[in-house]
């Protein structure tokens, strides 16, 4: 392996760090490297929040429910972001240009929004990747999607964004012992040309070194792998908090015209409505 392929390899999870700040070059470089990760149409239909403030560290820690928040020494959030490109086309009187053909207005919809949130974590993956190569640790929050108001309000974003990902940082404390965690084997997650579906015998080899792992736990519940995952994964009560808050988020991006709907195609034969096909 280079170094590049070791660091990917190596790398885990880290939610304890030193108190020390990572210092000021270390932080640019990680800026400055998820700066240069790939980008739809080379847009960087994202945004890049850097916490400093210790009160805001201490109210992610309380909304996302990970404690460790508090204690990063530096801490990233990477938002989808169509709300820069609106306002750019606002500045520019597109909406006004519209108007004068006829034309509604289009808002940004789910497609723009899902190109948004590749681009904040291709720039959250390559912020990682970055730190890993300055000896500095990291880890993922997911939770930022959920509370969408008090994060809206918190860190005051914009109608046209979206918190994708909220990442820490920080250096190893002395006593650390980073593992990496066992991924799936590559059998059952990369496949040549079209989808395959597991069978159960595959999904049972598939997860049988977590089942071994739990194994005690199942037994005193006794309740399945399966049972337990998808209570814990899919019907928690945190699971479904989450899956409505992030519900509520989508709801402007699913409303495509600004203004009035589009009239019928019309005909140009006729002159009359198409009709629709």
């Amino acid at each position: 392996m280079n170094q590049t392929l070791r660091l990917i390899h190596d790398r885990c999870s880290l939610r304890r760090y030193r108190k020390a700040p990572l210092g000021r070059d270390r932080v640019e470089a990680i800026l400055d490297a998820a700066l240069r990760a790939p980008t739809a149409g080379n847009m960087m239909l994202y945004t890049i929040l850097e916490i400093t403030l210790s009160e805001t560290k201490a109210a992610l820690a309380r909304t996302c429910g990970h404690g460790f928040i508090a204690e990063a020494p530096t801490v990233l959030v990477f938002l989808a972001d169509m709300q820069r490109w609106v306002d750019y086309y606002d500045a520019y009187g597109v909406p006004e240009e519209c108007a004068a053909r006829g034309e509604p207005m289009q808002r940004p919809d789910l497609g723009k929004l899902f190109l948004g949130c590749c681009d904040a974590m291709a720039a959250a993956q390559t912020s990682v990747i970055a730190a890993e190569s300055l000896g500095v640790g990291s880890c993922y929050v997911g939770d930022i999607m959920g509370d969408a108001e008090t994060h809206r309000d918190l860190l005051g974003l914009p109608r046209w964004s979206f918190p994708v990902a909220l990442v820490c940082y920080g250096d190893a404390p002395p006593d650390a012992t980073r593992t990496p965690t066992a991924r799936f084997d590559r059998r059952f997650i990369v496949f040549r040309d079209r989808y395959k579906r597991l069978s159960k015998a595959e999904l049972d080899e598939m997860l049988s070194d977590v089942a071994v792992r739990f194994a005690d736990v199942l037994r005193t519940h006794g309740v399945s792998l399966a049972a337990m995952t998808y209570r814990h994964f899919s019907a928690g009560a945190a699971a479904r908090t989450l899956g409505e808050q992030v519900a509520r988020q989508l709801e402007p991006w699913c409303d495509r015209l600004e203004h009035t709907p589009r009239p019928d195609p019309v005909d140009p034969d006729t002159g009359s409505p198409r009709e629709p096909s």
